[in-house]
C-alpha cells in the first residue's frame, strides 16, 4: 500500500537540505519522531543504516537502510516495520520560487493497512514541522537560507 503527502515552502531546495541533512537532528523539530542514531560512522549515503523511534501512539522502532541519496533532491530508506516491509523517499522538487516537499513510501505485509495509516499520518505531520521549521528560520532572520 502506497502513501504520500506533500508541501509547498517558500525557501530554495538547498535551504530545507540544510535544514534536515543530518538525521539524528530531527526530533528536535518534529514530536512524530523521538530518536534517530545513525549506525554508519561514514557521512550519509547509500548504505547508511538507521534506527528510527517513531512516535505514533506507542513508540515504534524502525531499522533502515539509505538505498538512494541524492543530495538536494531525494532519499529512499528501505526497512522492516513490525511484520512489514517499508520504503520510504523524501523529495525536493523546486519550482517558481519554492520548493515542493514530498514525503512518501510503501508498506507490505500483514499488517500494511494500519502501517499504511501511520505512514500517511506520519509523513503529513513531518511535512507540516518541516514547514513550520523553515518558516521560523526565516522569521528569526537566519541569512543562511534564500527565499
Amino acid at each position: 500500500m502506497r502513501f504520500e503527502a506533500s508541501v509547498n515552502i517558500k525557501a530554495s531546495a538547498e535551504a530545507i537540505w540544510d535544514a534536515v541533512a543530518d538525521p539524528e537532528t530531527w526530533p528536535n523539530w518534529t514530536d512524530s519522531i523521538s530518536n534517530v542514531k545513525k549506525l554508519s560512522k561514514e557521512p550519509l549515503g547509500v548504505g547508511s543504516k538507521l534506527d528510527v523511534i517513531i512516535s505514533i501512539i506507542i513508540p515504534i522502532k524502525l531499522s533502515v537502510t539509505v538505498t538512494q541519496f541524492n543530495p538536494m533532491e531525494q532519499v529512499v530508506i528501505e526497512g522492516k516495520v513490525l511484520f512489514d516491509k517499508m520504503t520510504r523517499y523524501y523529495k525536493l522538487k523546486p519550482q517558481n520560487g519554492y520548493t515542493r516537499a514530498v514525503a512518501g513510501g510503501e508498506i507490505t505485509g500483514p499488517l500494511s493497512p494500519l502501517a499504511w495509516l501511520f505512514g500517511q499520518v506520519i509523513s503529513e505531520k513531518i511535512l507540516r514541522d518541516l514547514k513550520t521549521r523553515i518558516d521560523a528560520t526565516f522569521q528569526e532572520g537566519d541569512n543562511s537560507t534564500s527565499r
